[in-house]
């Protein structure tokens, strides 16, 4: 009967030993996996931002062109009124 009784709570302890060292290990894994999709996810958007600020840069520059060409015919249309 002693045998049985010290079999059966040596089973249950390392039972419960297993599950929490099972858990821990899961979690730490669980973590990792979050952690790298964050980082992916980070990468992303990053490289979305970078594209958005080199499409503004270029949109600025045609902007400035484009007024730039606008003064240029406000001037002409100027002097032509004034040939008129």
């Amino acid at each position: 009967m002693n045998d049985t009784l010290l079999l059966i709570i040596s089973n249950t302890l390392t039972a419960v030993t297993s599950w929490f060292v099972s858990k821990k290990k899961s979690q730490a894994e669980t973590d990792n996996i979050v952690l790298k999709n964050l980082e992916l996810s980070i990468n992303v958007y990053k490289t979305i931002i970078d594209d958005l600020k080199k499409e503004i840069h270029e949109l600025n520059i045609k902007i400035d062109k484009l007024e730039q060409k606008v003064e240029e015919l406000m001037d002409e249309n100027k002097k032509l009124k004034t040939n008129i």
